[in-house]
């Protein structure tokens, strides 16, 4: 009874999440499509936040005492919410990392804190202990893991800096994560403040806290399975082989320069990389950008933006046909075809053949 009097909405709110959290990672550990390093790692990593959380609801709502949270059920899982999350954004920045030996080490907190906690209720069973001291135990563990989280947090943020940085390397699908990265940072700030705050002078805003982490936490896992989605079926676009021939490509060719270029973008399929430039075309084909620019208008009456997006739609045009490809989505086919986002895709689709994506693979499977 006494625990129903405690229950309030903002308990509510926090069990229906811990449900989602639990129930998203049984899908995806229990499904073999998602047996890769990445999905296991993001379900490992809402399934430990979601454990974490539940253990101190079932305190909070009176079920159990504080006293026996600490001294008889309490696990760290505080401290494997860093090491999975490093892991699974290290996979979110390099899809092709492999797991190292090495990875193991990033659990050592874990393992230690699992040491003292288990030392602690071994001793409690067997002769009294003062209850400050498993009070104290907790909130050096809650120290501790902010500082891991944190380090995790400011050490991915700046990866990812690196590589948005490098010019070279662009890849507007991390646009998701760095959003992730931010919101995470902003929280855990205003947590430490909290946690200091409380510390001295005894302070309760903790549902909000567990509340905003809940929703960004729950968030990025369905964005990241569904991100996982477009992944997959982009590899199986890839492995498809197809020997795109364009009807832009000139039935004789006037001029040197066009067929060096058409060589580099088509025979070598240089189009479907979504950071290419007419400066890099230039510096490659050895002339000025404004001179490869002048011949592009001159002998194919169109400019470059035009053209690249006109071979990327007859590629695009290619995999909406395909049968095997029916259920794929149009994010997979527009990006795999060299376009960086769904929005440019469809423009350019439109522009081009006055019809949306999905009006086209409509019509061409039907």
């Amino acid at each position: 009874m006494e625990s129903a009097i405690q229950f309030n909405i903002f308990n509510s709110i926090i069990l229906a999440g811990i449900i989602q959290g639990l129930v998203f990672g049984a899908i995806v550990l229990g499904n073999k499509k998602y047996r890769w390093p990445a999905t296991l790692l993001l379900a490992a990593f809402i399934v430990s936040f979601s454990l974490d959380n539940l253990q101190y609801l079932v305190e909070d709502i009176g079920l159990i005492t504080e006293e026996d949270l600490y001294a008889v059920w309490f696990l760290p899982f505080e401290l494997l919410s860093g090491p999975l999350f490093l892991l699974y954004g290290l996979y979110v920045i390099a899809p092709d990392r492999r797991w190292k030996p090495t990875d193991k080490l990033f659990f050592l907190p874990f393992a230690f804190a699992l040491l003292a906690t288990t030392a602690h209720k071994i001793i409690y069973a067997c002769v009294p202990i003062d209850p400050d001291l498993f009070f104290d135990v907790e909130e050096v563990l809650e120290f501790v893991s902010l500082a891991i989280d944190l380090s995790v947090l400011f050490y991915l943020s700046f990866r990812v800096y690196l590589l948005g940085s490098n010019h070279d390397v662009p890849n507007p699908q991390l646009r998701w994560f760095k959003i992730i990265l931010v919101s995470l940072l902003t929280v855990s700030f205003i947590w430490v403040c909290i946690t200091i705050a409380d510390y001295f002078y005894n302070t309760e805003y903790w549902y909000l806290l567990y509340i905003c982490m809940s929703i960004i936490v729950y968030w990025m896992g369905h964005i990241g399975i569904y991100k996982f989605g477009v992944e997959q079926e982009r590899k199986k676009i890839r492995d498809y082989s197809i020997e795109i021939t364009s009807h832009l490509t000139l039935e004789k060719q006037k001029n040197e320069h066009i067929a060096a270029l058409e060589k580099l973008l088509v025979g070598e399929r240089r189009f479907l990389d979504p950071s290419i430039t007419l400066d890099k075309l230039a510096g490659e084909l050895n002339l000025s950008k404004s001179h490869l620019s002048r011949i592009i208008n001159t002998e194919l009456h169109m400019g470059f933006p035009d053209y690249l997006n006109a071979l990327r739609v007859e590629e695009a045009k290619l995999h909406l046909r395909n049968p095997e490809f029916a259920n794929y989505t149009l994010v997979a086919i527009g990006l795999e075809a060299g376009f960086n986002s769904k929005t440019t895709f469809n423009t350019a689709f439109k522009k081009a053949t006055a019809m949306t994506p999905s009006e086209y693979r409509n019509g061409a499977l039907t």
